[in-house]
C-alpha cells in the first residue's frame, strides 16, 4: 500500500520529471506456494497478528483498486484511487516489472535509461550488484528520522512506544540496512488515538510529499562544487534499530487502545 500511494502522489505531481516505473514483486516468484513460504517466514518472524495486517494493506487493498477501476467511482476518476499501471499510461510513462531487483538484464534497462536518481520505495533488501551497476543515483524514502528507528515496522513502533511524532528521511542507499548518508528529513505530528493502518497511511502520504520535495528542491539545485548532492553522515551513536512486533507486542498495543486497522478505514484510505 505504502509505496502506490507514496508512487501515486509523485506520479500525478512529477510526471514530466519521470523516465520509467518499476514494478517489483515482494515475491522471487509469482506462483500460490511463493507467496505461502513469504507469509510462513513472515508469521515466523513476527506473528499472525502481522501477517494478517499485511495481507490486508497490501493484497486486500490491490483488490479494492480494482473495485473503483472497475465501477468507475469518484476517487477512481480524481486518480486517488487508481493503480500505479492506470496512471503511468494516462501520463506516457512506460512501466518496467520484475520480481527479482538484482537481476543484471533488468538493472542493465534501468541504467540504459540514464537516470539522475532512481527513487526507492521497496522491501527488498538490495544485493551487491544493485549498488554495483547504479552506484550512488539509489535515493530511498525511509519512515523514520534516521538514524533512529532504523528497520521495519516503523509505524508499529510509533504507537508501541507512544512517539507523538513521525519522522520521514530521504537518503542515498548503500549495503548496510539504512545506514546511507541523509539529504534531508523532516518530522511529523499525528494523533496517538489511530489504527496501526491509518498511522501507516500518513507515513506513506508523507513518504509522496518528501519524494516530490526531493525532486522539486533537491535533485537539480542542492550540489556542492563536484556537482553532488550534499548529503551528511548519520551519527551512529544515536542509531536504533526496530524489529517485527511479536504476538506479544500487539497484545499490548491492543490494550493502549490502538487498533491495527478499523471498518472506517477501508471507506476512508482504500
Amino acid at each position: 500500500m505504502a509505496s502506490i500511494v507514496a508512487t501515486r502522489e509523485v506520479l500525478i505531481n512529477n510526471s514530466d520529471r519521470l523516465k520509467a516505473i518499476v514494478l517489483a514483486s515482494q515475491f522471487k516468484g509469482e506462483s500460490f506456494t511463493d507467496q505461502l513460504k513469504v507469509a510462513y517466514k513472515l508469521t515466523k518472524k513476527s506473528s499472525f497478528s502481522f501477517f494478517f495486517y499485511k495481507l490486508l494493506e497490501s493484497k486486500v487493498y490491490n483488490y479494492l483498486l480494482l473495485g473503483h477501476k472497475l465501477t468507475k467511482t469518484k476517487k477512481y476518476q480524481n486518480d486517488s484511487a487508481k493503480t500505479i499501471e492506470d496512471l503511468a499510461s494516462q501520463y506516457n510513462i512506460p512501466i518496467i516489472k520484475t520480481n527479482n531487483l538484482s537481476d543484471n538484464d533488468f538493472l542493465n534497462n534501468v541504467k540504459e535509461l540514464n537516470p539522475n536518481y532512481v527513487l526507492c520505495l521497496v522491501a527488498q533488501i538490495l544485493r551487491k550488484n544493485v549498488f554495483e551497476t547504479l552506484g550512488n543515483k539509489l535515493i530511498n524514502a525511509h519512515g523514520s528520522y534516521l538514524p533512529e528507528y532504523r528497520g521495519a515496522a516503523q509505524y508499529f513502533w510509533y504507537l508501541f512506544n507512544g512517539d507523538q511524532q513521525y519522522g520521514v528521511t530521504i537518503h542515498f542507499m548503500e549495503a548496510g540496512l539504512d545506514t546511507g548518508n541523509i539529504i534531508f528529513q523532516k518530522k511529523f505530528d499525528y494523533n496517538q488515538n489511530i489504527s496501526m493502518y491509518e498511522l501507516h497511511h500518513k507515513l506513506a502520504q508523507s513518504f509522496g510529499f518528501m519524494l516530490n520535495e526531493f525532486i522539486n528542491n533537491y535533485a537539480n539545485v542542492n550540489h556542492n562544487g563536484d556537482n553532488e548532492l550534499i548529503s551528511f553522515k548519520q551519527d551512529e551513536e544515536k542509531a536504533t534499530m526496530t524489529r517485527m512486533p511479536t504476538k506479544e507486542d500487539f497484545s499490548q498495543l491492543k490494550r493502549k487502545g490502538n487498533k491495527l486497522i478499523t471498518f472506517k478505514d477501508f471507506f476512508k484510505y482504500m
